[in-house]
């Protein structure tokens, strides 16, 4: 399903590549086929500068099934790289269409993690979308240290407790990096009914209306930043990271 011959690596950091929204359901629907937790992760530039001086966050990263580029810098360097266009897959995206897929399959998916309200919120809108979806709210609004571990209440074991309660097949964990995915890596596996666990960031944020995503037409050409830009101006430094630093450095540094 996964093409092993177009896998890639950036500062140590394995990439796979998915060509097709048709391949990428595939993917999933084996994921929710399996006998175990699938962990999907999407790696943006800030990500995989983070990961390059942080070894033990890119061994957890490493430990993915599924590592897709998010962030049209990454599937840049890719794409220079491997001489021909790479498609990135935006945390929501999959997001998204693993909501869709559980919502046929008529299995529970849990949103995990995001402010007080805006996950409740974002559930209310899916059920209204898609009425029969089944979503479960765990979480929303809990502090989390830098290793993902929850504070108070319990911590780690009472979130797990928790999602465990709701039988969810699809785990949506939106702790923002590297908070999500040191979780997941640590979790999953205590989780008996999970099939699909994936870090989404602010999703949760966008599908609420919170925080209005780029146009179609917007993404398509690879300005989403310019759009994140015009709308959140607090940002440029992390997006002159994206755009600018982690390309030059992804195409010039040794360690890449």
């Amino acid at each position: 399903m996964v093409d092993s011959a177009r896998t890639s690596h950036v500062f140590g950091v394995r990439l796979d590549e998915i060509r097709s929204l048709e391949q990428l359901r595939a993917v999933c629907e084996a994921f929710l086929d399996g006998d175990r937790p699938a962990r999907i992760y999407t790696p943006n530039p800030e990500i995989l500068l983070q990961a390059r001086d942080d070894r033990p966050y890119a061994r957890v990263l490493n430990s993915s099934d599924l590592a897709l580029a998010d962030g049209v810098g990454v599937a840049l360097v890719q794409s220079i790289r491997a001489r021909r266009r790479v498609h990135r897959w935006p945390g929501a995206d999959i997001g998204g269409l693993l909501v869709r897929i559980a919502a046929r399959r008529e299995v529970t998916v849990a949103f995990l993690g995001g402010s007080e309200g805006v996950a409740e919120l974002a559930a209310d809108r899916w059920r209204r979308a898609l009425p029969g979806v089944r979503i479960e709210v765990v979480g929303a609004g809990t502090a989390f240290d830098e290793e993902g571990r929850a504070d108070g209440g319990g911590g780690d074991a009472s979130l797990v407790r928790a999602v465990t309660a709701t039988k969810a097949a699809v785990v949506l964990v939106a702790l923002g990096a590297p908070k999500q995915e040191r979780w997941i890596a640590r979790n999953a596996d205590a989780i008996p009914t999970a099939r699909v666990l994936i870090g989404i960031g602010g999703t949760f944020d966008m599908w609420a209306g919170r925080l209005p995503r780029a146009p179609g037409a917007v993404r398509r050409f690879g300005l989403e930043w310019a759009w994140r830009l015009a709308h959140e101006p607090s940002r440029w430094r992390r997006i002159v990271r994206a755009t600018i630093v982690f390309p030059y450095r992804a195409l010039t540094d040794s360690r890449a």
